[in-house]
C-alpha cells in the first residue's frame, strides 16, 4: 500500500506504480478527488484501475459529478471499516479477473498471429505442387487428344482432375486473402472501373462452366450506371466467386440472372439463380468463415471461405453485400458499391 500527501502527489505516484486500486478523499489540497479521477481515467494506461471515493457529501449532484469524473464507487464518511474492506476486496477481485482476461486476450492474439503465419506458409507450400499437377494434366490432355490414344470419357476424367486442381487453387487463394484482409495487409489498387465491362468479362470467362452445367445466363444491365472507384481484379473475383457458387446449386436448364442498376446513389449488382434456396436463419451466416449450418447440408453446403472473401472485399471498398432467399427455391446475392 502506498500513501500520498495530496492530489498531485497521488497522481504522480499512481502513474509510477500503477496500483490495483485507488482509494481517495474528495477534499484534498492541490488536486481534489474528482481531479484525480479525471487524470487517471484520461490516461489509457491507468483508466482501468478502479477508484473508490471517500466523501462527506451525500447529495445526488455530487455523486453524478463524481461518476462523470470517473469514480467507480462512493463510501460516505465517517465510514464503517468492515464495509470499506469488503468493498476493497470486491474491487480487487474484479480487477484481478480483468487483468487475467487481458492476459488471455494477449496470448490469443499471439496464437492467432502464429496460426495465420503457419496457414500462409502451408498455402504457399501447397500451391507449388498443385500448379505442377495442373500443368502436367493440361499438357497430358492436349497430347492425348492429339494422339487419339484415349477415349473421350478418359479425357473427360482428366479434365475433371484439372478442374479440381483449379478449384483447390482458388480455395487456397481465398483462405490466404481472407487472412491478409483480417490483418489489414491486403492492398487495393483502385481505379475508375466499369461494372458493366467487369460483368461481361466475368460471364465470358465462366462460359465453359455455363456449358458444362447446362445453365442459361441472363442479363439485366442498365448501361447508364456510372463507373466506380474499385480494384477491378478484386471485384472481378467477387463476381466470379458468387456466380460460380450459383452454378453448384442451380439444376440443369436453370437460369442465372446478373443485373446492374443505380439504386440510391449506389451501384447495385444482383446475381439471382433458380437453384436451391438458403434457409432464412442462414442468410447472414453464409458469409462467416467456415460456417456450415445444419440446413445447408442439403442446400448450399460447401462455400468454404469464398463468400467470406466476397464480403470482406466488398466492405473494403466501402460497400455492402447480402443474400436473399425464400428458403425454398432460388437465391439472390446483392452487392452495393458507392458511386
Amino acid at each position: 500500500m502506498t500513501e500520498a500527501v495530496d492530489g498531485e502527489d497521488a497522481i504522480r505516484k499512481i502513474r509510477l506504480i500503477k496500483p490495483d486500486l485507488i482509494l481517495t478523499d474528495v477534499q484534498m489540497p492541490n488536486a481534489n478527488g474528482y481531479q484525480v479521477c479525471q487524470a487517471i481515467k484520461s490516461d489509457p494506461a491507468l483508466k482501468r484501475i478502479p477508484i473508490l471515493v471517500l466523501t462527506v457529501l451525500d447529495s445526488n449532484e455530487e455523486r453524478v459529478k463524481g461518476l462523470d469524473a470517473g469514480a467507480d464507487d462512493f463510501i460516505n464518511k465517517p465510514f464503517n471499516p468492515p464495509e470499506l474492506l469488503a468493498r476493497v476486496r470486491a474491487f480487487l477481485r474484479t480487477k484481478a479477473l480483468h487483468d487475467e482476461l487481458e492476459r488471455s486476450y494477449a496470448k490469443l492474439k499471439v496464437l492467432e498471429t502464429l496460426r495465420d503465419a503457419f496457414t500462409g506458409m502451408i498455402i504457399h507450400d501447397l500451391k507449388s505442387p498443385l500448379n505442377a499437377i495442373s500443368g502436367s494434366i493440361q499438357v497430358s490432355v492436349e497430347s492425348l487428344e492429339a494422339s487419339n490414344i484415349v477415349t473421350p470419357d478418359e479425357i473427360h476424367l482428366l479434365r475433371n482432375a484439372e478442374d479440381s486442381c483449379k478449384h483447390m487453387m482458388d480455395l487456397l487463394s481465398d483462405i490466404l486473402d481472407v487472412s491478409r484482409m483480417e490483418q489489414r495487409e491486403f492492398p487495393l489498387h483502385k481505379e475508375r472501373a466499369s461494372l458493366h465491362r467487369l460483368i461481361l468479362k466475368c460471364l465470358e470467362l465462366l462460359e465453359p462452366l455455363r456449358m458444362k452445367y447446362n445453365i442459361q445466363f441472363k442479363q439485366d444491365i442498365d448501361p447508364g450506371v456510372p463507373d466506380v472507384m474499385a480494384d477491378p481484379v478484386i471485384i472481378g473475383r467477387v463476381l466470379a466467386n458468387i456466380i460460380s457458387n450459383s452454378f453448384k446449386f442451380t439444376p440443369k436448364n436453370g437460369t442465372i440472372t446478373v443485373s446492374l442498376k443505380n439504386v440510391d446513389k449506389e451501384a447495385e449488382i444482383a446475381i439471382q439463380d433458380t437453384g436451391t434456396g438458403i434457409p432464412e436463419k442462414d442468410l447472414e451466416r453464409v458469409f462467416e468463415k467456415f460456417y456450415q449450418g445444419d440446413d445447408l447440408t442439403a442446400t448450399r453446403k460447401g462455400q468454404g471461405v469464398g463468400l467470406t472473401f466476397c464480403k470482406m472485399a466488398v466492405e473494403a471498398h466501402g460497400g455492402r453485400i447480402w443474400a436473399e432467399s425464400d428458403g425454398k427455391q432460388g437465391s439472390r446475392f446483392v452487392i452495393r458499391l458507392p458511386l
